[in-house]
């Protein structure tokens, strides 16, 4: 019988092994319930390859393991997307006369990075609450490129880094494993390229897409500084003995949308695989995300396997559709959501009519590594662990027999709910306009708008007849995949140069303050910002006044804002599975403040779905910006 490791890296390279592999990540789940005190009794004073071990389960380490280090100095690069690991093939020294000062208090690093050209500062950290929250990676706060002058800073770090081997770091920590698994060793970052880099690091999220359209010469230049790192980083692991490569991590077709994803990570991706697959090593990259979108270009990356990959109901493409779609290229690891583990968004039918539906979808079961993806929630039924490897041990003998069900995949159903757009761009008067807007053209957009004002054409008529059409328009092309997050940002910044120039009319007649208001907020011990952002800019460009409380917002934070803007609907985010809960404290918050009646609740967030909205009470669940303008405009419709 083979071992652990022999199974997992015969499948890894796409040969039919005996029996599908089960390898549940159980890093961030112990570390959770390690940092809250609820590690179940038969668990404590054991290490999670102890607990696989003694259920007889596989063993995976993903590099980085950001809960696994020598010491904190070796994460205080966090900010720069900079690890050293101690199962890396590689460590890294500040060069070039960088001077590092650090400044810590309660988890929270301050880092200050002088240089010849001048000092740039980051702000981030890991506090005992996100490590409750089943949090390893700590959160950026500030990063460290906020002005021109820091992309120079910044370049001059990446040139200036020292690579060194760590190849007996490495083996020891991989022979300590032996064969009760496989060890993936990372490549340079999370991220897949230097662009990629730039975009998960470097650069607050949002703002990246405007500095990617507003000065691509400064993103090319850095990314050829970081190039140098990158290309050291790949040479040393290319002369190790890692058997499994991790390169690039967490793409989504909303952020790395398909054009950018093609042109900035791809090919970082087919050099890499090209490069370390002729040295008989397997590359993985880590693809816990939203796919939909890039389906065919990651199947054509050149990769051996997608890592982490997590299907519906978690994200709009089933597990049926990917192994149709990628088993002649790659395989899959992973294919348990994490929302199947959890009693909040899985009862125990769900959770065993998904593991129906995935045995009679991967017939015959070659190029799969069944898995937790992205890894165990803290809050996970850890008994449907368990029953996963009964089953797997009952029926995950290969080849599994054939039995194709329908597909549980959300584009489907997303896709058929999709509204047309109410209005069309019939008056030639303002299709220039609109064109501009659509487009995110903001100067051509003043430009219109001076236009039209100084012909006579009053402001509420520009808004409404021009402006707010166009911005349906743009949600619908982006909810049908047509335009993607930089078009929508760039079209939301037109928007608002457009409406300080219509503001004095506005306020005149009266229509800028007659718009419904929005109240939306990421929930405690949330740091996640983007499609909270998203909904927030999409609900603006369609005429909703929205306030933003952002992120780590507390239930007392949301029953103040609501006492101050006295909103029509309250918007909860929550991306991590650990706070979902707080979703359910901020209603009942709102309850006992007496406001609750007053207002309508939607939630939304990766985790999230209708069973959660039903169980705590909400008017209603989005699972993308899209959907949530539409269940807005639903619901302030029914109120009216």
């Amino acid at each position: 019988m083979p071992t652990h490791k022999e199974r997992i890296l015969a499948a890894m390279r796409g040969e039919m092994v005996d029996v599908l592999p089960f390898v549940p990540r159980l890093d961030l789940w112990w570390l959770a319930n390690l940092s809250r005190g609820t590690l179940p009794h038969e668990f404590e004073g054991m290490t999670p390859d102890e607990i696989a071990r003694s259920r007889g389960w596989a063993v995976y380490h993903m590099v980085p393991n950001f809960a696994d280090v020598s010491g904190p100095e070796d994460a205080l690069h966090r900010a720069l997307g900079l690890f050293n690991f101690k199962q890396s093939a590689y460590r890294f020294e500040l060069g070039g006369g960088v001077e590092v000062e650090v400044a810590s208090a309660n988890g929270q690093h301050v880092v200050d990075y002088h240089t010849p050209l001048g000092t740039a500062r980051t702000i981030g950290g890991l506090s005992e609450e996100m490590k409750r929250a089943g949090v390893s990676l700590g959160w950026v706060e500030e990063h460290l490129i906020k002005q021109p002058h820091d992309y120079e800073i910044a370049a001059y770090i990446f040139e200036n880094i020292e690579v060194f081997p760590n190849y007996e770091g490495m083996a020891a920590y991989v022979d300590a494993l032996g064969e009760d698994g496989v060890v993936a060793v990372g490549g340079p970052t999370l991220a897949a390229s230097p662009v990629h880099q730039i975009q998960k690091e470097l650069i607050d999220h949002t703002r990246f897409f405007y500095e990617y359209n507003d000065n691509p010469k400064c993103i090319q230049r850095l990314a050829e500084s970081i190039e140098a790192y990158f290309e050291k980083v790949l040479a040393i692991v290319a002369e190790s003995s890692a058997e499994v490569v991790l390169w690039g991590a967490n793409y989504d077709d909303m952020l790395t949308y398909p054009p950018y994803f093609e042109k900035e990570i791809l090919p970082w991706l087919r050099r890499v695989s090209e490069e370390l697959g002729a040295r008989g090593k397997i590359v993985a990259t880590h693809t816990d995300g939203e796919n939909l979108g890039l389906m065919d270009l990651i199947r054509d990356s050149g990769c051996h396997v997608a890592e982490s990959l997590t299907p519906a109901p978690m994200t709009k493409v089933g597990i049926d559709e990917y192994y149709r779609r990628w088993r002649d290229k790659l395989t899959i690891m992973g294919g348990i959501p994490e929302s199947v583990l959890l009693e909040e968004t899985a009862t125990d039918e769900d959770f065993e009519a998904y593991l129906d539906h995935l045995f009679a979808s991967v017939a015959p079961g070659d190029r799969l590594i069944l898995g937790t993806a992205d890894s165990t929630p803290p809050d996970a039924v850890f008994s449907r662990l368990d029953r996963i490897a009964e089953r797997v041990t009952a029926e995950g003998r290969l080849p599994l027999r054939a039995g194709a069900r329908a597909s549980r995949s959300r584009s489907g159903a997303v896709a058929a709910e999709r509204p047309s757009p109410t209005r069309s761009f019939d008056d030639p008067t303002l299709r220039e306009l609109q064109q501009a807007l659509i487009s995110g053209d903001e100067k051509s957009l003043e430009r219109e708008v001076q236009t039209l004002l100084d012909r006579g054409l009053a402001a509420r008529a520009i808004l409404g007849q021009g402006m707010l059409p166009a911005m349906e328009r743009l949600g619908q092309l982006f909810r049908d995949g047509e335009v993607f997050v930089p078009e929508v940002l760039l079209s939301a910044r037109a928007m608002n140069a457009g409406l300080r120039l219509l503001e004095p009319g506005l306020s005149v007649d009266g229509a800028h303050g007659a718009s419904q208001k929005v109240l939306i907020g990421t929930v405690a011990g949330d740091m996640h910002d983007i499609g909270k952002n998203l909904v927030a800019i999409m609900l603006q460009g369609v005429g909703f006044e929205v306030h933003d409380i952002g992120t780590n917002a507390s239930p007392q934070e949301f029953v103040r804002q609501v006492e101050r803007t006295r909103p029509d609907i309250v918007g909860i985010s929550a991306l991590l599975t650990t706070t979902m809960p707080m979703m359910h404290k901020t209603i009942e918050a709102l309850e006992e403040a007496g406001l609750r009646a007053d207002v309508q609740i939607i939630i939304g967030g990766a985790p999230i779905n209708q069973k959660l909205a039903d169980d705590i009470g909400a008017d209603g669940y989005a699972e993308d910006a899209g959907a949530a303008v539409e269940l807005v405009r639903t619901l302030v419709g029914s109120a009216a």
